[in-house]
């Protein structure tokens, strides 16, 4: 069994230390953790366009469920001691190539989930055999987008990359890159519509922020727990 592991960090002196979360591959089993994570998921708004929210909670829990059980996505249920905080998901996974990325995280937390989900980054790259990971958010979400940018070394799809064709094109620079790297009114939030933002990371380019880090992170084991 695969698990991600990451130690949370340092509490103040004078309390306890959170404990580590740990990601482990999802099962349905209990009905209870099973029926908690789709509740979970069926509450968070942002993954819902106004007309799936719209129709009501069995119509997002159906779509929640279908997501859960489709052949090509993978699902990690991550805890953090005996409390389950989250889910972590790769979707639309093609072997070889690339999938897409997704976290929820109950707490709605991202700042302790850093090291986490870089663990989670360097299992779909070594164990999982990706190439390329992608994540698509709406622009309404710019916290998220920053966190994928700075914490996690997500590119937008544009950005300070070669390019196959034209070959002599000069690599775009962040703000350029923004702008075309995207899904014009992708989804329809709160009445508005939205584009979604297109970010990506190669293997090699994940390699290579680990490298710019300067510093260890611990690694994935079968299974493991952090410390």
């Amino acid at each position: 069994m695969t698990a991600v592991s990451t130690s949370s960090p340092k509490s103040p002196a004078d309390e306890a230390p959170a404990a580590p979360c740990v990601a482990i591959p999802f099962t349905a089993w209990p009905p209870e953790k099973f029926a908690t994570v789709v509740t979970k998921a069926q509450e968070f708004r942002p993954w819902f366009d106004d007309a799936l929210w719209d129709a009501g909670d069995l119509a997002r829990r159906e779509a929640v469920i279908a997501r859960l059980s489709d052949p090509a996505t993978r699902v990690w249920e991550v805890w953090r001691g005996s409390e389950l905080v989250g889910i972590l998901v790769l979707s639309a996974i093609v072997p070889g190539r690339d999938a897409l990325g997704h976290f929820l995280f109950f707490d709605r937390e991202l700042r302790d989930k850093r090291a986490l989900c870089r663990n989670f980054m360097r299992w779909a790259f070594e164990q999982g055999g990706l190439h390329v990971l992608r994540v698509e958010v709406p622009t309404f979400a710019a916290k998220l987008t920053g966190f994928l940018r700075k914490a996690l070394h997500f590119r937008f799809e544009a950005e300070r990359r070669p390019f196959s064709w034209p070959k002599d094109a000069a690599p775009i620079e962040a703000d350029a890159a923004k702008l075309g790297s995207r899904k014009h009114h992708a989804i329809r939030h709160n009445g508005v519509w939205y584009d979604t933002l297109l970010l990506s990371v190669t293997d090699d380019e994940f390699r290579a922020s680990e490298s710019e880090l300067g510093r260890s992170i611990s690694r994935i084991n079968e299974p493991t727990s952090g410390d």
